[in-house]
């Protein structure tokens, strides 16, 4: 292997590594999710997860902490609703994950 590419499968095996977003399969499922839309209630991402409330409770917490995902609190017919919005910095995690997932991809398919 190339000194090039090893360096390339380190950058992109060091950002994996370099946060706890990745080290949970649910948190990048819910950061994915979450860029695909502007915001979405925890109902409504609870049931298209398909995952129980404690476990979306307790990963958004870990994310809201990263500062990838804001939780904010509106009333809906006299209910709160808790809404998730991702951030700024949970759209520029996401983009440069999809981009080393490419480099990835285009890595194993010139081996």
């Amino acid at each position: 292997m190339s000194d090039e590419k090893s360096k390339e499968i380190g950058e992109i095996l060091k950002f994996v590594a370099s946060s706890p977003i990745f080290s949970s399969p649910i948190r990048l499922t819910i950061l994915l999710a979450l860029a695909g839309f502007k915001e979405i209630n925890f109902t409504d991402l609870q049931k298209a997860l398909e995952v129980n409330k404690s476990t979306l409770s307790i990963n958004l917490k870990v994310l809201e902490s990263e500062g990838v995902i804001q939780i904010k609190y509106k009333i809906d017919r006299n209910r709160p609703k808790q809404i998730i919005i991702i951030t700024e910095k949970g759209k520029e995690i996401t983009e440069k994950y999809l981009s080393m997932l490419e480099k990835y991809k285009n890595f194993l398919t010139n081996l």
